[in-house]
């Protein structure tokens, strides 16, 4: 299993792959959108791993394939 990054380098990560995927303006008005709605973390988790098992859901996590 790979070693956890540290919360700055998982931040340049993350705006790298938005960027890629995004490209630079979309990506801003992305992160613009997140910034004013609320985010309810409760109902985010129930929506995207409610139909996982515990089992499952460490499995996905040790091989780094989690998908939400």
């Amino acid at each position: 299993m790979t070693e956890p990054l540290a919360d700055d380098a998982l931040c340049a990560r993350g705006l790298a792959l938005l960027e890629e995927q995004l490209g630079p303006v979309e990506t801003l008005r992305f992160l613009a959108l997140l910034s004013r709605q609320p985010f309810d973390y409760q109902r985010w988790r129930q929506q995207h791993f409610a139909g996982m098992s515990l089992a499952e859901l460490l499995m996905q996590v040790q091989e780094g394939s989690l998908q939400s």
